[in-house]
């Protein structure tokens, strides 16, 4: 396995791939939890995994690197999973899963050196998960972020690691007062300022001596919020995409899409609008972001240069159609006749000059360059748009 790895996961069909040298090949079995993500392990950490995600139908945490695979027990359906900057501890969160309501309040720790995991219970409502140095002295801080009513709970990871036999209820410092619909989280493990999405805008937080306190929030720039995040480690900037327009989700075509690039400490904001309809989510890479939209008349990728005081379009690339995209007038996550909703995957290589795009359903994945595209035939259909990470880019503390 190299560091520069293209990971492709086709949870729906339950296969992970590698593509490298322009093909795919088969790295294992697993059903990547597509909520939770995949988490980037720093280079040089606790152990030689570079990245990992939750297998939603075995019940493990599964890590990946030059050495293969390792498997340790967590809680499902895993929702949200974040590590410490030693990439040594890893915090799982269990969220809907096949259930139409949250039932699940239990909260995994692993160990990845050791191969071990404790678990206690939380709060059931798809929590959020961060590991926040705290100010007093830089210890780990667990935080759960949740929801209805909204909330920032801190606990020592120390106290989480120490949590005894069958599964106790652990209970932390609490900052209340967040909104109810908070989606998206980012910590800058430097400064130790948090932060997560809601309708407010980025509400921003730190934990001092064991407790959370906020520290503001900082308005979206356009109409509309952001529920995904990521964070760029070389600026210390969490980035989303703001969707605006219609409220109804039936009407997803007439939605609006804004990059937005905000500083966790200052709050300086930078904006850039990006063509209507579904944008599912984006990736970073070499200073840029990378975001598909998924629209009737015209599917494109965007590529965005985040060097420099602006935001500025690099270019913008048709992609070929989806063969059954979302329908409009109906939810873009129903299904059409038989087949998933269809949707795409993306992620840019550490360089930015590269993204890779899935095509739902069709079982292509396109890599798309300023002047090309090239075309990866797939094993398997990547339904609903398969989950992509491109390894050896910054680390990112929080699973995408």
């Amino acid at each position: 396995m190299t560091v520069d790895q293209l990971f492709v996961a086709d949870y729906r069909a339950g296969r992970t791939y590698a593509v490298d040298g322009g093909g795919a090949r088969v790295l294992g079995r697993g059903v990547l939890a597509e909520h939770a993500g995949v988490l980037a392990l720093p280079r040089g950490g606790a152990t030689d995994a570079q990245w990992a995600f939750v297998d939603d139908r075995s019940g493990a945490l599964v890590a990946l690197g030059p050495g293969g695979e390792r498997r340790v027990p967590v809680a499902i359906p895993g929702e949200h999973l974040a590590c410490d900057p030693s990439g040594r501890y890893v915090v799982v969160t269990t969220g809907l899963g096949a259930n139409a309501s949250a039932w699940s309040d239990v909260v995994t720790v692993v160990d990845l050196p050791a191969g071990e995991s404790v678990r206690f219970r939380s709060r059931t409502g798809e929590p959020g998960a961060l590991v926040v140095p705290d100010q007093a002295g830089g210890e780990p801080v667990a935080v759960l972020r949740h929801r209805e009513p909204g909330a920032v709970e801190a606990l020592p990871l120390t106290r989480c690691l120490d949590a005894g036999a069958h599964v106790p209820a652990l209970a932390g410092a609490v900052l209340d007062g967040i909104a109810d619909d908070g989606h998206g989280d980012v910590v800058d493990q430097r400064t130790g300022v948090a932060a997560t999405a809601t309708s407010r805008g980025l509400e921003r937080f730190v934990v001092d001596d064991g407790v959370p306190r906020t520290i503001g929030v900082v308005p979206w720039p356009v109409p509309g919020r952001a529920f995904y995040l990521r964070f760029d480690p070389a600026t210390g900037r969490a980035v989303g995409v703001v969707r605006g327009g219609p409220a109804a989700p039936a009407a997803w075509t007439r939605w609006t899409n804004h990059l937005v690039d905000i500083d966790l400490s200052t709050g300086d904001t930078r904006c850039l609008e990006l063509p209507p309809g579904l944008a599912f989510r984006f990736a970073l890479g070499g200073g840029r972001a990378a975001v598909a939209t998924i629209h009737p008349e015209q599917d494109e990728l965007t590529l965005v240069e985040r060097a420099g005081p602006e935001l500025r379009v690099l270019y913008r690339r048709p992609l070929p159609a989806m063969s059954r995209p979302p329908a409009a007038g109906r939810l873009p996550w129903d299904p059409v006749g038989d087949a998933p909703a269809q949707r795409r995957a993306v992620a840019l290589d550490p360089s930015g000059t590269t993204a890779a795009v899935t095509r739902g359903g069709d079982a292509e994945l396109h890599l798309v360059r300023e002047d090309r595209l090239d075309t990866v035939g797939m094993p398997s259909p990547l339904d609903e748009g398969g989950h992509l990470h491109w390894s050896g880019g910054g680390f990112d503390p929080v699973g995408r």
